[in-house]
């Protein structure tokens, strides 16, 4: 579970959309985060029925190959490969020229330049990674409770003492939705801002009872983060003043950390604490999730077959961990060609229109697998209802996101999703040509409850019997 939280990022992801969001969605902020919830709850639900079926280090391209088509899950693990790999170049780069480098430049007069954060953020994931899943798990239930409690600590203070408009339910109130300047695309940040629960999946194969505690663990991911949202979001409105939202779209510093500043005093610094924790977590929870994917991809023939191989030392996918890393490399390098602002925001709305695509491919694949293969199981609500239903709410999303294009540098999003998509069906149709589509049987093939991958043996005698 903690994989799943600690991948949201709970302090980064409120402080890194909450203005973004309270721009386009105004007061009413906390709504749109909730109805972002009720859509990924829906999702989490479904999907936790493939996990729950076919626990896999692939993850969704495992899930969408096995219950829709190989080749669907080809493109959901291609789709997956924009996400995660970047995370942590990416992250850092945005962080450190955004907070920490005008931060600590103006309250010690030190200016160290933002690439030198970002390269030591860097190498501490990378670090992490290779040390093995269990370090990277004691990592992320360390800092993600941590920076969990900091962030309501500052909503209960922000409730404590107000600032204009004094302590309110307003940020709840369904007639301020006319007001809002652009509700959807504030719903499409909410639903970034939850991204993450997905990387449960891809340690599957490392846990304990995976087909209990997978499912489990995605559900409960959206749940916790899901009332931690609302409540830390509202308790921010009401901290700065609900009064002045109109001014959080245009505000030069981190909402956050104006009202850390206001409440906290010198004390502010905790808030910096914990964003680069929550930057730390995400990081290595978006890095372990990255390479278990290509793992998966490369074991079942999709990707070259070195990346399915194990370290015989510390058993994990090492060739897998070392292309990420080449993709953080590539990731830093565009952030310092294009800025790291600029080439943030265009890589998060690209994933969010990325993830939309998956989370369709995944619920078709939830209606054919136990419509028709687990028909026995078959629930109506968990296997057709909530899919449906979820797919035409992210649908939605989508195509309120691209039509009209938003500005820039978000109006890029959809020409590098495009392309990314291209890419993949050029790369599919190599595969075909050159009769290498061994793979397809591989991928498509059940899971039967007594099989024991390589990766499986080797995680059990890495974690002593976790």
């Amino acid at each position: 579970m903690m994989q799943g939280i600690a991948t949201i990022a709970p302090a980064y992801a409120i402080l890194a959309t909450f203005q973004a969001t309270v721009g386009n969605a105004g007061i009413v902020a906390p709504l749109a985060f909730f109805f972002a919830m009720l859509v990924v709850l829906m999702l989490s639900v479904s999907v936790s029925q493939l996990a729950k079926a076919i626990p896999s280090a692939g993850g969704w391209y495992t899930w969408i190959a096995r219950s829709f088509h190989p080749r669907a899950g080809f493109v959901g693990g291609w789709l997956w490969s924009i996400w995660l790999p970047p995370t942590a170049a990416l992250t850092f780069a945005f962080l450190s020229k955004e907070v920490l480098q005008p931060s600590i430049n103006s309250q010690y007069g030190v200016n160290i330049p933002w690439w030198v954060y970002t390269l030591a953020g860097m190498a501490i994931v990378i670090f992490v990674a290779y040390r093995g899943i269990v370090l990277s798990g004691r990592v992320l239930l360390i800092t993600g409770i941590l920076e969990m409690v900091i962030m309501v600590a500052l909503a209960i203070s922000g409730m404590v003492s107000p600032g204009a408009g004094g302590f309110n339910g307003q940020p709840f109130n369904p007639s301020h939705f006319s007001a809002a300047p652009n509700l959807f695309l504030g719903f499409v940040f909410s639903i970034f801002a939850f991204s993450g629960w997905e990387a449960v999946g891809p340690i599957a194969e490392e846990s304990r009872e995976p087909r209990r505690n997978v499912p489990r663990a995605l559900v409960l991911s959206v749940v916790i983060f899901g009332a931690y949202l609302l409540f830390v979001t509202w308790g921010l409105l009401i901290g700065f003043g609900t009064a002045k939202v109109g001014s959080i779209a245009t505000a030069s510093a981190f909402p956050g950390f104006t009202v850390a500043v206001r409440v906290w005093h010198g004390a502010w610094v905790v808030i910096l604490f914990a964003l680069i924790n929550s930057a730390i977590a995400v990081s290595v929870a978006c890095f372990n999730g990255a390479t278990r994917t290509w793992f998966g991809m490369g074991r079942s023939g999709a990707l070259p077959r070195a990346l399915g191989r194990v370290a015989r030392t510390r058993h994990t996918p090492d060739n897998a961990i070392h292309l990420t890393v080449a993709t953080s490399a590539l990731a830093f390098t565009l952030a310092v060609i294009f800025g790291p602002a600029d080439t943030y925001l265009t890589w998060a709305t690209t994933i969010t229109l990325g993830l939309i695509v998956l989370y369709i491919l995944a619920n078709i694949g939830v209606m054919l697998f136990y419509g028709w293969k687990r028909r026995p199981d078959f629930n109506p609500i968990k296997h057709l209802i909530f899919p449906i239903a979820s797919s035409i709410a992210v649908g939605i999303v989508f195509y309120k996101t691209v039509v009209p294009l938003p500005a820039a540098p978000e109006k890029y999003a959809p020409i590098v999703l495009a392309v990314w998509l291209a890419v993949c069906v050029v790369v599919l149709i190599y595969l075909r040509s050159r009769g290498r589509e061994e793979w397809l049987t591989l991928a498509g093939r059940a899971m039967d409850e007594g099989e024991r991958t390589e990766v499986e043996v080797a995680a059990t005698g890495a974690s002593g019997g976790r």
